[in-house]
């Protein structure tokens, strides 16, 4: 089974990427795929996790040069960010840890420099499009 998870905050402009591109992939029929949408990652999630063989992280990302690129891996989260507790690397260390699963893992993240409003909606709406349409087709 696949596992996509969109996290961000729908109140906080292009930090809800992750979650529209959750409700564009809902619209569709994706087989053995479990879609879960949330404000951040938990450990709670884990136990939805545990039949998981791939997860793939969708998120935003604070990058004030290259909005609205498109990337598959994050540089390592320090601790200084407060947007989400915990980050994907962590709910793949508890997987393995806790649970002895060694599921694949992908975070797809769209850079952004505004977490209060979406500045271009055109270039947001197609950052979500594209990466909807890779994973239906993934």
């Amino acid at each position: 089974m696949r596992a996509i998870i969109g996290y961000g905050n729908s109140l906080r402009g292009e930090d809800a990427f992750g979650l529209d591109v959750i409700k564009e992939l809902q619209k569709l029929s994706l087989k053995e795929t479990k879609l879960i949408s949330a404000h951040q990652l938990t450990p709670e999630m884990v136990l939805e996790l545990q039949e998981a063989d791939e997860i793939l992280f969708i998120d935003t990302c604070h990058d004030e040069k290259n909005r609205y690129a498109l990337a598959c891996s994050l540089t390592e989260q320090n601790g200084l960010n407060l947007s989400h507790h915990i980050s994907p690397k962590t709910i793949i260390y508890m997987l393995k840890n806790l649970y002895a699963k060694f599921p694949d893992f992908f975070i797809y993240s769209m850079m952004s420099g505004s977490f209060d409003v979406i500045e271009d909606k055109r270039r947001y709406r197609e950052s979500v499009e594209i990466v909807s349409r890779h994973l239906e087709c993934y």
